[in-house]
């Protein structure tokens, strides 16, 4: 693997997953005297780049929509500059649980592969894979996690993503996200499903509660820009990716998602129409 000085880390994160990987790797590598730059991609907005002439490797973190990457990353990794270095990283978290003593992974679908795919047109080559199971947060399709569950999973996935930044220090690289390559590719089409439809369906579940008080805080975290107040009321634009940041964030507990209800009605119409 080619030599670097500086690691940038582009990262997207609604509930924190993706921010918590990006913090661990960056500080596995700052222990050894690396320079590793972590930088947001929120609203596409005061990002840096790699200078001309700085030896670098770059990696993306982000969360699993619909089993691919986050439509925002998509769009960044798409007009991400070509050639800025040789080698980059790729690191998804999923929706991770836990039975008892058994951890639970999500599914990853294209949120590896087309990401590499695209990168590769640019001119980069993929030396590490890795999904991370972090706690799932989608709490519209599931009661909140126990706290003693969640500090578990962050515990295991912390020290996962330790040995991830070692091995990418160390120059082997890891493809680990490929095992999953047959089931991946199994969901593709709903993948595919989703980015072109089902993301739009999802974005009008959300609303806000008799509880808001317009503190504005959805509005002004939104990493899409997709909350607009309309009549004195949040309201979701189409643009929304269903992050679950505004549901996580609002300080009094506002803001709902009808995710569970809207699936159901995706399958009973395409039954019907089958």
């Amino acid at each position: 693997m080619e030599d670097w000085d500086t690691m940038y880390i582009y990262y997207i994160s609604g509930t924190g997953n993706a921010h918590l990987c990006s913090v661990w790797i960056a500080d596995e590598l700052e222990k050894s005297g690396n320079k590793v730059i972590v930088q947001k991609i929120d609203r596409l907005k005061n990002i840096t780049f790699p200078q001309p002439g700085e030896r670098v490797i770059i990696g993306f973190a982000y969360p699993t929509h619909g089993f691919n990457a986050a439509p925002i990353m998509l769009k960044f990794m798409a007009g991400f500059p070509a050639n800025l270095c040789r080698n980059i990283f790729l690191l998804n978290t999923r929706g991770g649980l836990k039975i008892y003593k058994a951890f639970l992974p999500g599914l990853s679908g294209l949120a590896l592969i087309f990401p590499s795919l695209m990168l590769r047109i640019k001119g980069y080559r993929t030396i590490a894979l890795r999904p991370v199971d972090m706690p799932s947060n989608w709490m519209s399709l599931h009661p909140g996690l126990k706290t003693k569950v969640i500090e578990s999973i962050i515990n295991r996935c912390e020290g996962i993503v330790r040995v991830f930044a070692r091995k990418i220090l160390s120059g082997k690289g890891t493809l680990r996200g490929l095992l999953s390559l047959p089931v991946d590719i199994l969901i593709a089409p709903v993948a595919i499903g989703y980015y072109f439809g089902g993301r739009f369906f999802l974005s009008k579940t959300f609303v806000a509660n008799n509880k808001c008080n317009n503190c504005g805080i959805c509005i002004k975290e939104c990493p899409t820009e997709s909350i607009i107040l309309v009549k004195n009321r949040p309201f979701w634009k189409l643009t929304c990716e269903s992050c679950m940041k505004c549901l996580n964030h609002c300080p009094v507990k506002a803001i709902e998602a009808t995710h569970g209800m809207a699936i159901v009605i995706i399958i009973v119409i395409s039954v019907i129409n089958s």
